[in-house]
């Protein structure tokens, strides 16, 4: 029996490095796209990049999409290349890879795709106007996707990743510490517990965070 793929766009980072790890570990054939592959922002190169894993591995199970982009910065610094970038790592990057895999899904009656948003998919706070824009119209998104594809056997998913991951660059870059983080493997556990529920019961977004994280 071919072992289920599970497709990581925005394989890079901790999160997608703990992905790789967790689906590997329970049987998946885990194959991974990154900013190096291809631009996800690129409809043509994102099919492209996506049909050569599908015919190295069989057709896509489970499409994890954790592609990123953070922009800080005071609204009056922000310029349009900043929302651009939020925007290609969000939704545009996204509504891509759902494009490149839901005809093989479709065909077989059966898939799931978990996205990844962020604290900002929930809030604009102060100097996250870029991001807050793209993690928005991404949870719009794979909100749209659900309920257009739910019927038809596809578990659409959205993680709010409500804090920092433990090990990645934006702990030091916020002044926390690891003790304040979330552990990537056990977030990673998550996901791969929404790819597995059953059909008769399908959780659509959950939202992930330390103890001491406020909310």
């Amino acid at each position: 029996m071919t072992a289920p793929l599970a497709l990581i766009a925005g394989s890079g980072g901790v999160l997608g490095e703990a992905l790789a790890r967790e689906f590997t570990d329970a049987g998946y054939t885990v194959a991974g796209l990154r900013r190096s592959d291809c631009n996800l922002a690129d409809a043509r190169a994102t099919a492209d990049a996506v049909a050569a894993q599908v015919r190295q591995h069989g057709p896509v199970d489970v499409l994890l999409y954790n592609a990123g982009h953070l922009a800080v910065a005071p609204f009056m610094q922000l310029g349009p290349a900043d929302f651009d970038a939020c925007w290609q790592a969000g939704p545009a990057g996204a509504a891509n890879c759902a494009r490149a895999v839901l005809p093989g899904m479709l065909e077989r009656g059966r898939g799931r795709m978990v996205f990844t948003g962020a604290t900002a998919s929930l809030r604009g706070s102060a100097r996250f106007a870029a991001m807050a824009a793209g993690k928005f119209g991404l949870r719009g998104l794979a909100q749209a996707l659900a309920r257009e594809f739910q019927p038809h056997g596809i578990h659409v998913a959205h993680v709010v990743i409500d804090g920092l991951l433990r090990g990645a660059a934006s702990v030091t870059r916020f002044g926390a510490s690891d003790a304040q983080a979330m552990a990537p493997r056990e977030v990673a556990a998550a996901y791969r517990w929404l790819a597995e529920q059953p059909a008769t019961a399908w959780t659509h977004e959950i939202d992930l965070r330390t103890a001491t994280e406020k909310f």
